[in-house]
């Protein structure tokens, strides 16, 4: 029966009691510590709130005084946005079109490798060889090939793994890791036809085409389960949708409408969650970032909405929840807020006993 959506429970409320901290967005939660990034600086957070300086970026002076100031940190967007743990306790991240690699116990900080005539690494994913992988992502107008790139030792070292065939897709979303079926799944769009769901179960010795088509074979993150895939869909150009793919069939299920694009999921304290972000067209009016919740994947419950702010989403970032990068178990509910009234480039952790 559709709509699933239930607005019974707004907590803008409890958002004011939540632990928060601005300035900070959170990239990833492993081994139940947070990771977070302030600008060209990494921190970590324990479950009780505690935050700890781990390393700063060197970057360029200018860029550096540039992100002192909040709009200017949102224009530039010159921060570390992606992060991962690897098992020996590094970390390898990414900023603009870098990728660096980080040992806390060891040499510290290093650049390892830039993506050039490109995009900037988007998606890092760690299989249980302990290889890693990230795509790029660009605005590509002439539809150029586009890069995965791979390492195979620890993030030390990075080559190209596979390359899409010009003319298949604009971006690559994300790459993420399918415990059920052992391999890798690989997230294009946007138009008709670009848009599609890939997977290699053979680090892109071989990948698969499952499904292509239109905007709801737009996905920028994945619940893997047993049955098939759920995602929310990511497009500006019709009714956005949560939506459940049976990989055998290729059949896709609509489950319930949504009010914006879904660009972040997680698994956070035994619940799923995915946000809704701002992204005005002449079919997603909703002037909302939203966070919802469900136990099943197929009810929805709106915890959280927070009013876009008044700075043009297209230069400053669109209204949205940034939910982090999971690895292992994340046993409270963490997210960040950005580009909204109040609570700008904002962190809250909130106890699930609260929601």
């Amino acid at each position: 029966m559709l709509p699933r959506l239930h607005h019974h429970k707004l907590i803008p409320q409890s958002l004011s009691a939540a632990r928060q901290y601005p300035g900070f967005i959170l990239l990833l939660c492993a081994e139940q510590t947070l990771y977070l990034s302030a600008g060209s600086s990494l921190w970590t957070m324990d479950m009780q709130g505690s935050l700890k300086p781990l390393t700063a970026l060197p970057i360029p002076w200018v860029f550096k005084q540039a992100i002192r100031y909040r709009h200017l940190r949102r224009l530039s967007r010159f921060e570390v946005r992606e992060l991962i743990r690897l098992p020996t306790g590094a970390l390898v991240g990414s900023i603009h079109s870098q990728i660096f690699y980080f040992q806390e116990d060891g040499a510290g900080f290093r650049p390892v490798f830039r993506v050039t005539d490109g995009g900037k690494p988007k998606g890092f994913v760690l299989n249980p060889q302990d290889h890693i992988f990230v795509g790029e992502y660009w605005s590509n107008p002439q539809r150029r090939p586009l890069r995965i790139w791979g390492s195979t030792d620890y993030g030390r070292n990075w080559e190209l793994a596979y390359s899409l065939p010009a003319g298949s897709a604009k971006h690559i979303h994300k790459l993420i890791w399918d415990p059920y079926r052992q391999g890798i799944w690989l997230l294009t769009g946007d138009l008709d036809g670009e848009c599609a769901l890939l997977f290699t179960a053979d680090e892109f010795k071989n990948v698969s085409e499952i499904a292509r088509g239109g905007q709801m074979f737009r996905a920028c993150n994945l619940f893997c389960l047993p049955e098939g895939l759920y995602y929310g869909t990511d497009t500006e150009r019709e009714t956005n949708w949560f939506v459940f793919v049976n990989i055998d069939s290729g059949k896709l299920e609509k489950i319930c409408p949504l009010p914006g694009s879904c660009l972040y999921s997680a698994y956070l304290a035994g619940r799923y969650f995915i946000s809704t972000n701002v992204e005005p067209s002449k079919v997603n009016h909703y002037r909302y970032a939203a966070l919802w919740s469900s136990a099943d994947l197929h009810n929805w419950s709106k915890m959280v909405e927070l009013e876009k702010d008044l700075w043009p989403g297209e230069y400053f970032g669109f209204g949205r929840i940034i939910l982090p990068l999971v690895q292992g178990e994340c046993p409270i509910v963490a997210f960040t807020s950005a580009a909204v009234k109040h609570v700008d480039l904002t962190t809250f952790l909130i106890n699930p006993a609260d929601i």
